[in-house]
């Protein structure tokens, strides 16, 4: 085939010496000459149009001579306002850590390639210093992290499309939820409940309800109708930096489909009346679970008192325990594994198999029933 050649300024495109594909130039109005290889006519076409696009928007093809390290202080100083508190400083630690061997490439130097051999080397060191298991969760935030870096330098145009689009998201195993068996949960509720400690409330509505830890936290009066034993999850509780330090704050839940609307049964609906009857902080705005004069209670000071009461019970507790724990006791009591998905808040239904798997005694209990009628 032919070389294929445009009018002057539209790009040309040629077939690739010896092998299968085509090559793809443009002249831009800078001058540069960005070249793509594309497996057809029309795809190599699409990326020129593309090129000339960009191109007339404005965009730098080459991103300048600003290199990624310059460009994440400049990301990290705008993430700050965007994101928790808790959020950034992990993200901030990721970079310190990990991303030392790219900083100073300039961004139009950052190929898949370079990328690919940076979370390798990241993968390999991890595994020498964690032998027969790595570090691939370690490996996909980086990953992620440098996702939303250059994603985010695309829309400032200083780079026409990220490099990441080229490289696969690293894959990890799938991890196993821990839970805490019946009989040292019901130890567990009672050493909580002992402590007369005004957090009892959010272990029972983690427990019962499944909640997260900063749901639970994060609810008001208002959120619950005490008549018909509603309780409407809409928001969480969480730290935003507010006049130049950390505060909790209630922020709206990150996905629709954690949003949702569950019942009080049992136990649970009657110590919520009298907590609410019993309590001087109880207003439509006021918080469930309070602390020190009606404030708010601190989401990981929460979590550090947990942890203390379930190690006088011989117990190992987190928050996120107390929900994994929640699924799979209503899993293994029959519950159809759509309705326990639809109580956690999952948007996708295998995120609520995972649960299954830990469990499951539907499966032996059927094989044993199969069993007995052929031993007849």
């Amino acid at each position: 085939m032919t070389k294929t050649k445009r009018g002057n300024g539209e790009g040309s495109v040629h077939p690739l010496p010896g092998r299968p594909g085509f090559r793809a130039q443009v002249t831009l109005s800078n001058g540069s000459r960005p070249t793509k290889q594309c497996r057809t006519i029309k795809e190599a076409r699409a990326w020129i149009k593309g090129q000339q696009e960009r191109d007339r928007c404005g965009f730098s093809s080459d991103g300048g001579a600003q290199t990624l390290g310059e460009w994440m202080a400049t990301w990290f100083e705008t993430r700050r306002l965007k994101v928790a508190p808790r959020t950034l400083e992990n993200e901030q630690s990721n970079a310190r850590l990990y991303f030392g061997p790219v900083v100073n490439i300039p961004l139009h130097h950052l190929t898949p390639g370079r990328i690919e051999d940076w979370l390798a080397d990241i993968e390999h060191k991890g595994r020498i210093a964690r032998p027969n298991r790595g570090q691939p969760h370690t490996v996909r935030l980086c990953h992620s992290l440098m996702s939303s870096i250059l994603r985010d330098a695309v829309r400032h145009r200083l780079l026409a499309e990220s490099p990441m689009t080229a490289v696969p998201r690293p894959q990890v195993p799938q991890p196993r939820p821990k839970y805490i068996s019946e009989e040292d949960t019901r130890r567990l509720v009672a050493a909580v409940m002992d402590t007369g400690d005004p957090r009892c409330i959010a272990v029972l509505l983690m427990v019962r309800l499944g909640l997260r830890r900063n749901e639970a936290l994060g609810l008001t009066w208002g959120d619950i109708d005490l008549d018909t034993g509603v309780v409407q999850v809409r928001f969480q509780l969480g730290r935003l930096q507010l006049e130049g330090r950390a505060q909790l704050v209630r922020r709206e839940l990150k996905t629709l489909s954690s949003r949702r609307t569950l019942v009080l049964a049992g136990e649970l609906l009657g110590q919520i009346r009298h907590l609410h009857a019993t309590s001087p902080w109880n207003e439509p705005q006021d918080f469930v679970v309070t602390v020190q004069g009606g404030h708010p209670a601190d989401p990981d000071a929460m979590s550090h008192w947990l942890r203390s009461v379930g190690e006088s019970v011989n117990v190992a507790v987190t928050p996120h325990r107390l929900r994994h724990t929640s699924a799979t006791l209503m899993l293994n009591a029959g519950v159809p594994i759509e309705a326990v998905g639809k109580v956690l808040g999952h948007a996708d239904i295998r995120t609520t198999g995972v649960y299954a798997k830990v469990l499951d005694r539907t499966g032996a209990a059927a094989l044993e029933t199969l069993a007995s009628v052929l031993d007849q």
